[in-house]
């Protein structure tokens, strides 16, 4: 476009050294016959050259010199019969002279440069043919559509796939000799300033969906240059991309527990209704996406998490959460002012966002509590008995055992917790005389259905008799209890014994 402008305002194409030979040679002059060409001067066959190929002749070469004379289109559709028009160029250094005779149109370019003008020599004349045939042919082949518009905002150029963009749309046919179809008509200075991009669609017949465009501004002078990059994929994958976010809000939108997902830039990006429920959080407030640093802060204002000592090392303790839950996943649990419990656990996602589930476990911490109180208490009860009493897993571990029972086999492994019941049973058959009862209440013990309840009676190696029970208990645990054959309290072993032993079992 711009050697264009140079080859046309120096006027040099059609120059001879001579006022005379300037005139007989250097015009440039074209006779139509309607939109057809009939006849022209050499100098004008060759201007026409320059001209695009689409089009009549006349359409042709009204495109071609409508940026000298934007005019130009307009007087030539209003020409009437033996009408003469004279145009001068923008820049005042041509001036085109329009003829209508016998239903034919005589159109001659002229300069108005005097006769002293400098003239531009062949060789800078073929340096800017090149430059203009190049930058036409990257026009041409560009795939993306690039046209110009005017003050007005009119098209006075445009590309090869602007062209084959019109024809798409149905929009080519019935425009007027120069003039170009409007593909944007909503395109403006206002909706499109220079330096912004924005998203444009345009409807072509035949095609379910509209075409979308990324379109950006350039300015030229008083013109602008836009250039429209198809945005179907973006559009489609930004379509899918909130599909996706509706689904998952759809979804989430039925769970008890609270999410709230950050992105990378730790903005809150997708929560659901019960966030707003669990933390007395107003939708406005949720809905602006705050920074995630902005939401706990909210959250320490409303009394909805722990009140630090004081707020630096809550600040600094917040981003040691926001660190541990990007990297590998943390959890912690928050006891509320108000006697809630709610427990956070935030996990890395991908692309740098974080989600963060906040769940009120305050009924699990309720019965956890009632548990371990009742567990405590029913330790407590049994450990008031005399009965020597110990509690295996299904696993056959030692869960619990009564002081009795640590006064009765007394050493440092009695009663500690996890003792497998083969070693504690080697332990009271090294503490009796021999009996084969251990060898049947290992074999009970390990045995996981159609047990009953069975007594035996051993004797202490200091001589006293012990009557050993072997319970099951549900879940496929076992119980065993050890108490004197009176029912009395045991007293704790002395001394050993290696005299006879008298050995009962009953079996129930």
């Amino acid at each position: 476009m711009t050697a264009l402008a140079a080859l046309l305002a120096s006027g040099s194409l059609f120059s001879r050294k001579s006022g005379r030979d300037r005139r007989a040679v250097a015009e440039v002059a074209f006779l139509f016959d309607g939109g057809t060409l009939v006849d022209a001067t050499a100098a004008g066959r060759r201007l026409l050259q320059y001209a695009t190929s689409r089009g009549s002749d006349m359409a042709r070469l009204v495109a071609f010199l409508a940026p000298r004379f934007p005019d130009l289109h307009a007087r030539v559709q209003t020409c009437g019969e033996n009408d003469r028009m004279l145009l001068l160029s923008s820049d005042n250094r041509a001036r085109l002279r329009i003829e209508s005779r016998s239903g034919r149109l005589r159109i001659s370019l002229e300069d108005v440069q005097d006769e002293q003008s400098e003239t531009m020599d062949r060789h800078s004349q073929a340096v800017l043919s090149a430059e203009l045939d190049a930058h036409r042919d990257v026009s041409e082949h560009m795939p993306i559509p690039i046209w110009r518009l005017d003050a007005k905002g009119h098209v006075t150029w445009a590309n090869g796939a602007y062209w084959a963009l019109a024809e798409r749309a149905g929009l080519s046919e019935g425009v007027a000799p120069g003039a170009f179809p409007l593909l944007f008509p909503g395109v403006s200075e206002v909706t499109l300033p220079a330096g912004a991009t924005h998203r444009l669609q345009l409807i072509v017949p035949d095609v379910e969906d509209p075409l979308y465009f990324d379109a950006s501004v350039a300015l030229v002078g008083r013109d602008r240059l836009l250039t429209a990059v198809p945005a179907d994929a973006v559009v489609g994958a930004e379509r899918n991309l909130r599909e996706f976010i509706q689904t998952l809000t759809q979804t989430f939108a039925h769970l008890s527990v609270g999410l709230a997902i950050f992105d990378r830039r730790r903005e809150l990006t997708l929560f659901n209704p019960a966030l707003g429920d669990l933390l007395g959080l107003e939708v406005e407030f949720l809905v602006a996406r705050p920074p995630l640093m902005r939401f706990l802060d909210h959250l320490r204002e409303r009394n909805m998490m722990p009140e630090p000592k004081d707020y630096k090392s809550w600040r600094q303790r917040m981003t040691d959460l926001e660190t541990a839950a990007t990297e590998s996943g943390k959890s912690e649990t928050w006891a509320l002012p108000d006697g809630r419990t709610l427990r956070i656990t935030g996990r890395p996602h991908p692309d740098g966002a974080v989600a963060f589930l906040f769940e009120d476990i305050s009924s699990e911490i309720r019965l956890s509590r009632e548990y371990r109180s009742e567990l405590e208490t029913g330790h407590a009860v049994i450990d008031t008995l005399d009965e020597a009493i110990a509690v295996f897993s299904a696993d056959g571990r030692l869960n619990f055992a009564n002081r009795a029972y640590g006064r009765l086999w007394a050493g440092e492994t009695a009663s500690r917790q996890g003792v497998p019941f083969l070693e504690a049973s080697r332990q009271w058959q090294q503490q009796c005389a021999p009996s084969p009862v251990w060898g049947d209440a290992r074999d009970f013990a390990a045995e996981m259905s159609g047990r009953s309840t069975w007594h035996a009676e051993v004797r202490l190696t200091d001589g006293r008799p012990l009557v050993c029970r072997f319970e099951p208990l549900p879940g496929g645990g076992t119980m065993a209890g050890f108490s004197e054959p009176t029912g009395g309290a045991l007293q704790p072993r002395s001394v050993a014994d290696t005299g006879p032993v008298k050995r009962t079992a009953a079996g129930a």
